[in-house]
């Protein structure tokens, strides 16, 4: 049903998504190095030129480019400026105050489906619960994802060579282009239009609040290929897995699911190997020397099942949302969206089965891996409909 993940090991040679030659960490502790130690760098252009200092080949595909860098492209200390200026946005209290929102959303899905005895949890669940709190907290119109979603799925493909780069970079402009148009129609409310108005205030901002109107296209471009797709797959993937073994799906009440939502994203990592990090200086990984300029993959589906992780793991048991300065920005959010997501089908389907064989289910390939369908059967319920006098 899911694909297992490369075994644990020593950094290998591999062909890289990237359309190059570098290397695959996935030990936990190798994954935890390249993730937060600052010889492992992101941004474009230094990129460029460490490659050409040390002779080795072009970075092909179109995740680098577009108006503004996102987040996942920068290094310090402009990305530490301008994370510092973004954190408020999606600290725990301001995800925590999305709560009933996501719950009542989560809830209203479920109950569609509750009198009809089957359902898809991608269609029916999964994907409008991530793509309605995306919207909600972004402050985009729910009808947009129409338009947004098939330049999400070429940017996160996985094809490596110059066609591949080109269709991403065609995405990634038309994306800037929507949010242009977003911000000129003066979006009242949501994380965009506090984002807008900071870089219009930004003469009297703070140094570390300051952002420029690129920055904020690229701070929307950062929310639209990493805020709803990764969490609808988080749960209909974790939903997938525990129906699969339905002893440990009977036992999901309470405080559990707040485990299960994490067992989940140790097994169903969303993004399972993160885009390559370069050595800016040569680094010794894992008894191997990575030669500066050189790439690596962090092999984020092997670590989280590494059994000599140990003591390392103790805090959340994976590396799913990264690790050190790139930890994911939406992390607490996306744990909200699942826990809501399971405590409904829980609460609101009854003898909830999956309608299929686990090995029947089909996962299209990518930078966050996509379950096509989740069909479901349940006992349906008794809709009451109150009757007009």
């Amino acid at each position: 049903m899911i694909v297992a993940p490369s075994p644990c090991g020593p950094p290998r040679r591999a062909m890289l998504p990237e359309g190059i030659d570098g290397w695959v960490a996935s030990r936990y502790a190798d994954v935890r190095v390249v993730l937060s130690d600052p010889r492992f760098v992101r941004d474009p252009a230094g990129v460029a030129h460490l490659r050409a200092a040390a002779g080795l080949g072009a970075v092909h595909g179109g995740r680098g480019v577009g108006r503004g860098a996102t987040l996942l492209h920068l290094d310090p200390p402009e990305h530490t400026r301008i994370r510092r200026a973004v954190n408020p946005l999606f600290a725990a209290r301001r995800s925590e105050a999305h709560r009933s929102t996501i719950d009542a959303l989560a809830t209203t899905l479920v109950g569609r489906c509750a009198g009809s005895g089957r359902a898809d949890l991608v269609c029916d669940l999964a994907v409008p619960l991530a793509v309605g709190v995306l919207c909600h907290v972004a402050g985009l119109p729910y009808g947009d994802h129409g338009r947004f979603k098939a330049w999400v799925r070429a940017v996160h493909r996985t094809d490596s060579g110059s066609e591949a780069g080109l269709r991403a970079a065609e995405a990634i402009a038309a994306m800037d282009r929507y949010l242009e148009d977003r911000m000129a129609a003066e979006p009242d409310a949501g994380v965009l239009a506090e984002l807008r108005t900071r870089a219009r205030s930004s003469s009297t901002e703070p140094d570390g609040a300051r952002l420029t109107e690129d920055e904020v296209i690229a701070l929307g471009r950062d929310l639209l290929v990493g805020g709803y797709e990764s969490t609808a797959n988080l749960i209909s993937g974790g939903l997938a897995l525990l129906l699969a073994e339905p002893a440990r799906y009977e036992g999901l009440r309470g405080t559990l699911i707040h485990a299960a939502v994490e067992e989940c994203l140790r097994q169903v990592a969303p993004f399972p190997q993160l885009e390559a990090r370069y050595a800016a200086v040569a680094v010794d990984l894992g008894g191997v020397r990575i030669a500066p300029g050189e790439a690596v993959v962090a092999d984020v589906a092997a670590a989280n099942r590494d059994p000599d992780r140990g003591s390392l793991a103790a805090e959340s048991g994976h590396l799913s949302f990264g690790h050190g300065p790139h930890h994911c920005l939406g992390a607490t959010l996306a744990r909200r969206e699942a826990h809501a997501a399971f405590h409904a089908v829980i609460t609101g389907l009854d003898d909830v089965r999956l309608a299929c064989p686990p090995e029947d289910l089909t996962w299209e390939p990518g930078l966050t891996p996509t379950l096509r369908s989740l069909p479901v059967r349940f006992t349906p319920r008794q809709i009451c409909h109150r009757s007009e006098s």
